[in-house]
C-alpha cells in the first residue's frame, strides 16, 4: 500500500497577528485624529467635486458595507497563513496609511455635501462613524486603498468559491465611500492607485519591490 500523502499544515502566527492588529489599529486611530484636527484648524480647506456628483443618492443602508471594512481589516490579519505573508500584509496597510495621511497633512481636502438626517438603527450607526470622522481626509481614500490591499489578500487565501463573494463585497464598499457621503469621486482613483502601490511594494512571498528597484540592501526593508 501507498503512502498517503498529506497537505502541509499551515502554522498561522496568531500572537503576531494580533500583534500588528493593534498595533495598525492605534497608529491609525491616532494618526487619523491628527490629520483631521490640524484640518479642521484651517479655515480654507478646499473641495474638489464633480458637477455629476450632485446626482449620487444618500443611501442610509450602504453604512453597513462601509463600516464593514473595519472587520475585515481585523480578520485579515488572522487569514494570513504565515509569517511572511503576515508581514507583507501589515506593511501594506502600513504603508497605505503613512501615505494616506501624509497627504492629509498636506493637502487637505473635505466633503462638501451635508449627510440627510437618518433615524433608526442606521443612525446609530452614522453617529457612531461621526465621533471620529470629519468632513476632511478625503483624498486619497483610505478607505478605498484598504478595500484593495484587504481584496488582494481574501482573493488569495480564501477558497476560490468565495470569489464572486469577495469582488461583490469590494463593490459595495467601493460603491459605499459615494452613497454615505464620506468622499468625493477624486477620493477614489486616487485611493486605488495607493492600494495598488502598497500591494506592489511589498508581495507576498517577502521583500520590497521599490527598494530592490533602487539597490537599497535588504537589511533596510525585511
Amino acid at each position: 500500500m501507498g503512502t498517503a500523502v498529506t497537505a502541509p499544515s499551515i502554522n498561522r502566527p496568531w500572537r503576531r497577528a494580533t500583534g500588528w492588529l493593534i498595533a495598525l489599529a492605534a497608529f491609525f486611530y491616532l494618526s487619523y485624529s491628527v490629520s483631521n484636527w490640524l484640518a479642521s484648524q484651517r479655515g480654507d480647506v478646499p473641495t474638489i467635486v464633480f458637477a455629476w456628483e450632485h446626482g449620487i443618492p444618500f443611501l442610509a443602508w450602504t453604512i453597513i458595507p462601509y463600516l464593514g471594512t473595519h472587520a475585515l481589516f481585523a480578520l485579515s490579519f488572522y487569514v494570513c497563513r504565515n509569517r511572511v505573508e503576515l508581514d507583507s500584509h501589515a506593511k501594506r496597510l502600513l504603508t497605505a496609511q503613512v501615505v494616506a495621511v501624509v497627504c492629509f497633512i498636506a493637502f487637505p481636502l473635505r466633503v462638501s455635501f451635508a449627510r440627510p438626517q437618518t433615524t433608526a438603527e442606521f443612525g446609530l450607526l452614522f453617529d457612531a462613524l461621526g465621533i471620529l470622522d470629519m468632513p476632511f481626509n478625503q483624498a486619497p481614500s483610505l478607505h478605498i486603498a484598504t478595500t484593495v490591499i484587504l481584496f488582494d489578500l481574501y482573493s488569495r487565501t480564501l477558497p476560490r468559491w468565495t470569489l464572486p463573494v469577495t469582488i461583490v463585497c469590494a463593490l459595495l464598499v467601493g460603491a459605499s465611500v459615494l452613497t454615505t457621503y464620506q468622499h468625493h469621486f477624486i477620493d477614489m482613483p486616487t485611493g486605488v492607485l495607493l492600494g495598488l502601490l502598497s500591494v506592489w511594494m511589498w508581495p507576498p512571498e517577502g521583500g520590497n519591490r521599490l527598494a530592490s528597484a533602487l539597490g537599497m540592501p535588504s537589511r533596510f526593508y525585511k
